[in-house]
């Protein structure tokens, strides 16, 4: 996923804010589930994010393009851990690393579940 970096995605140094790569790494896992065609298989089920581990390398400033790369780095029955790559497009150069821990919740109760095999099955196709 690519996003374009605007002067609103912008802090009072000039650059993007931390907290603004959080988003974009949310949109990308979106992303990944919409293109994978795995959105119809949460119904019930909210991916809640336990932990996210984040490395900043570079800074981003309007104009960059940044393109987001997912990848599942890691799958039980209970967690998924995706490893998100955000590359400047322009040099190639990671500008942040994160690897982003969700666990599968319950819509119903708000309590911890396991995935279903209905999730599961794809999931595993996409283990590095």
């Amino acid at each position: 996923m690519d996003i374009r970096i605007r002067n609103y995605h912008l802090d009072g140094y000039g650059h993007v804010n931390h907290a603004r790569y959080l988003e974009f790494l949310e949109e990308a896992r979106w992303a990944l589930f919409d293109q994978r065609d795995l959105l119809r298989f949460l119904e019930g089920i909210q991916l809640v994010v336990a932990r996210i581990d984040i490395c900043y390398r570079r800074a981003a400033v309007s104009g960059n393009v940044l393109r987001i790369e997912n990848r599942v780095k890691e799958l039980t029955a209970r967690h998924l851990v995706l490893t998100q790559t955000i590359v400047l497009a322009e040099s190639g150069k990671t500008a942040a690393e994160a690897d982003v821990t969700l666990m599968p919740v319950a819509a119903a109760t708000g309590r911890s579940m396991k995935f279903p095999e209905s999730l599961l099955t794809p999931l595993n196709k996409l283990l590095l």
